[in-house]
């Protein structure tokens, strides 16, 4: 599991014709979400992380290669204080996740359960079509 294909698996579910995805790829600045999207006139940035699921229940989730840099932190925190809409889409081999970004501070420390906990979305995979517009749908509620 990789980011790339994490994005690929999230474009081809969620997106619906006329809808703007756009990867970035850390050109815009240090800290920024590597997505921006925009569905029905809602617009929102998202981090995509695919981390390996530890064997252990009680490790975090992200470990250092996955895990949020003070940057991002810092970033997740001004767009909460500014009123956008920012997530973290997660997909592990077992499972895919939406957390709010609210939660980006407390990201790196958190275990399975609890990001499962905290989500506003999970679904295991395979995921079905049926999931994949419950995730689609979450988008207009909170725009």
């Amino acid at each position: 599991m990789n980011e790339a294909s994490a994005h690929r698996a999230f474009r081809t579910n969620v997106a619906a014709p006329g809808d703007r995805i756009d990867r970035i790829e850390n050109l815009v600045g240090l800290g920024f979400p590597d997505t921006n999207c925009c569905f029905n006139g809602i617009e929102f940035w998202m981090e995509i992380k695919a981390p390996t699921e530890p064997k252990r229940p009680t490790t975090p989730l992200f470990g250092s290669n996955h895990n949020l840099s003070q940057a991002q932190k810092n970033w997740f925190l001004r767009q909460r204080k500014a009123k956008g809409l920012a997530f973290i889409y997660v997909e592990t081999e077992k499972r895919r996740m939406l957390i709010d970004g609210k939660h980006a501070d407390t990201l790196n420390d958190l275990t399975v359960t609890e990001l499962v906990d905290v989500a506003l979305w999970v679904a295991d995979k395979p995921t079905a079509q049926e999931e994949w517009a419950d995730l689609r749908a979450l988008f207009a509620h909170h725009g």
